[in-house]
């Protein structure tokens, strides 16, 4: 990826460029620098010197404050200090491909804005993405446009389930999986997933099986990849899956807005590929919005092959009052499709390579581990031995994280059973961000075993891997 100096700076004095690039007041000074890590040519041009070191992408630190973020503006209303460095939502701090950013720019200066629907070259971008990353063979007819995939969660419990049935749910899961089952009044039918060995987590077929004849239950809510664990499921897995459902007849719902960022070495089988019969079954929710960063363009594509099962679902969409999606999400949507494959490659390194860095830098931080993660950009870390050293109480870590060590995360305990003990961090930042936050991590727990009188380094310092 090649930039020309001058011709950046003059996008960036563009009327319709965002924010310069700079330090963020709520980290220091040195977070402004640009971390030298994967290759990024800056060419000045013909005739000029290269003298600029090679610097990725993303590891550009971006202000965000003042933007409206969700992520970095509103601290104080969350009840969390200002002052504490955001890793907790899964939003990136990175910009998006430039081949999304450039499809906007281009419909912005059109400057008409009225409602849209996903037209043929949407639908082939769609099909074709599908097609090229995955193997399976969608007919854009199966697509159901919703703002977002929690809010199809929602309406699938809604159009498939009755009051007070039970909908089983993974756990520990994000978070909003049992929200959009409590919240409908539906009764959640939790599985504990358990945890190897080496600290990965698998899916408990047996108890799997147990609960949903215990429970009468016939829709499941299957995270893939999983969000918090990290799991990218394999095909063999989820054939086990299919066979335990299709004995209940349970209709799968496949939350699979993390697929994109299964890591090198892994790929994500979309459920519903599996066959015919398992696709007949199936709700698998999309949408570009974790892996190309658009979450707030509100596009999600909800791909219900069945006749009947996105007839009842539509019905439930309708009874809502939407009806056409965001304009600039579907721009955005079919750019990032059409042209997004070696942008969206080079992120999962990043990625990749931010995982390993934790790992590494958590070597100096006691009772501290990563489990091994597979895909997303979110590290599901392992503070139980760090409870079981200092006397610390699971109910106490997420104070002492946010306190003490200036860092706001997610608790584990909010993502349900076998999430106390841990906390989720987001490693889709620049190097410059990850580092003052495994610094701040570092410190805090030097200082709580200082104050506790405990050693401050382990003798053991292997981490799950």
């Amino acid at each position: 990826m090649s930039v020309h100096a001058s011709a950046l700076d003059s996008v960036l004095d563009s009327p319709l460029a965002p924010a310069r690039t700079r330090s963020t007041p709520a980290a220091p000074a040195a977070l402004a620098v640009l971390a030298a890590s994967t290759p990024l040519t800056c060419d000045p041009g013909p005739g000029h010197g290269n003298d600029l070191p090679d610097l990725s992408p993303f590891d550009l630190v971006h202000d965000r404050t003042g933007t409206g973020s969700l992520k970095w503006d509103f601290a104080a209303e969350r009840g969390r200090p200002t002052t504490a460095l955001p890793l907790w939502v899964a939003d990136m701090d990175h910009a998006t491909a430039p081949c999304v950013t450039s499809a906007l720019l281009w419909r912005v200066r059109h400057g008409i804005f009225g409602y849209s629907e996903p037209d043929a070259d949407y639908n082939t971008a769609l099909a074709g993405w599908f097609s090229r990353r995955y193997d399976w063979r969608i007919d854009p007819a199966w697509n159901v446009i919703t703002p977002g995939v929690v809010p199809a969660l929602a309406l699938a419990v809604r159009a498939l389930t009755g009051p007070g049935d039970a909908v089983v749910i993974e756990e520990p899961v994000y978070y909003p999986f049992r929200e959009v089952v409590e919240a409908n009044g539906r009764t959640v039918a939790s599985v504990e997933l358990v945890r190897d060995a080496d600290g990965a987590y698998r899916r408990d077929a047996e108890a799997l099986e147990a609960t949903l004849a215990r429970t009468g239950a016939r829709l499941l809510l299957l995270c893939n990849p999983h969000n918090p664990v990290g799991r990218v499921w394999s095909r063999d897995e989820l054939a086990r899956l299919a066979e335990v459902t299709a004995r209940h007849g349970v209709i799968v719902v496949a939350d699979e807005i993390h697929a994109d960022l299964a890591l090198p070495g892994h790929r994500t089988t979309p459920f519903a590929s599996l066959g015919a019969e398992v696709a007949a079954r199936t709700v698998t929710c999309t949408s570009p919005s974790k892996a190309f960063n658009l979450a707030g363009l509100q596009a999600a594509n909800i791909l219900i092959p069945d006749p009947a099962l996105r007839a009842r679902f539509r019905t439930e969409l309708d009874a809502g009052g939407y009806s056409q999606p965001n304009t600039l999400g579907l721009v955005a949507c079919r750019a990032a499709y059409e042209n997004g494959d070696a942008w969206i490659d080079e992120l999962r390194e990043h990625i990749a390579a931010a995982r390993e860095h934790v790992v590494e830098r958590l070597k100096a931080v006691p009772g501290i581990t990563a489990a091994p993660c597979e895909g997303t950009y979110l590290l599901w870390l392992d503070c139980t031995g760090l409870l079981a050293a200092t006397g610390l109480g699971a109910d106490e870590l997420d104070d002492f994280i946010l306190g003490e060590a200036g860092l706001w995360l997610d608790d584990g305990a909010i993502f349900g059973a076998g999430g106390r003990g841990f906390t989720r961090m987001n490693v889709a930042c620049p190097r410059a961000i990850l580092d003052e936050a495994l610094n701040r991590l570092e410190a805090g727990v030097s200082a709580l075993m200082a104050r506790r009188a405990l050693p401050t380094h382990r003798a053991d310092t292997a981490t799950a891997a």
